[in-house]
């Protein structure tokens, strides 16, 4: 019996524990009520959205939203962080504003976004690019510029030009910040994407959760929660899958 507790994956149990807490909260504690659905009521919904075409419409939303923006934010960003960490003084003096759009919570954009462009995905993907870009810019910067003097001085001694070192040494230098950088910004991406449409109207499961939670259906509403968080775990590995598949190199 121990020997079958131990083949049990921790990650499952503790998720069971968490679901039981809530459960006992949900039934027996201060917040026990309908406003609070217990996490049988939350399951028992989940199931039945799953079911639902309005709920896979919502999915694939938030999900292309996501994507897209994620996406973009890459392409914008990785080619502006190799340019500004090439030159010395670019780095330094750009390091600063980047630092300073990178701390803007973009929710605070996004009555801006409203007026200018809409409740859409295309208003959600511009907040996921505006939440990326900064950080993944100078990320990349930092890791271009921690590329190994040695290795650089030895190319140009072999009068290797200037794209020869991007691709042999400056960019397998900076591909690990560059992957940790994509790693939480995909993370960013969901969580922007959620907020959107919870509170900028933009179709998704955040408009879904915002619907849900007007409505006072409480066990839809958790349910959608459930969602979200299988929805960000399963990204999240699928982000760590891909950085050991592309850069084996670092180990991690």
């Amino acid at each position: 019996m121990l020997g079958l507790v131990r083949r049990i994956p921790a990650g499952i149990v503790s998720a069971v524990v968490a679901l039981l807490a809530w459960q006992i909260i949900g039934s027996f504690g201060p917040l026990a009520g309908d406003s609070f659905a217990t996490a049988s009521e939350a399951v028992i919904a989940l199931f039945q959205l799953l079911g639902d075409p309005v709920f896979w419409t919502a999915v694939f939303a938030t999900l292309q939203m996501a994507i897209i923006g994620f996406v973009l934010s890459l392409a914008v960003a990785v080619p502006i962080g190799l340019l500004i960490g090439l030159s010395r003084f670019a780095y330094r003096s750009s390091k600063f504003t980047f630092d300073f759009f990178k701390v803007i919570p973009p929710i605070v954009l996004i009555p801006i976004a409203i007026l200018v462009i809409g409740p859409s995905i295309a208003m959600g993907v511009a907040l996921i690019v505006f939440a990326n870009v900064f950080a993944v810019a100078i990320q990349t910067a930092y890791g271009v510029r921690d590329a190994d003097p040695v290795l650089i001085e030895t190319m140009r001694c072999y009068r290797m030009n200037l794209l020869q070192q991007i691709r042999f040494a400056r960019l397998p230098s900076a591909a690990v910040q560059i992957s940790i950088a994509a790693r939480i910004a995909a993370t960013a991406s969901l969580i922007v994407a959620v907020v959107a449409g919870l509170v900028g109207g933009a179709p998704g499961l955040g408009s879904l959760l915002a619907l849900y939670q007007s409505a006072g259906t409480a066990d839809r509403t958790y349910a959608v929660v459930l969602a979200l968080g299988i929805l960000g775990l399963a990204v999240s590995r699928l982000i760590v899958r891909a950085q050991r598949r592309i850069i084996f190199w670092s180990g991690r």
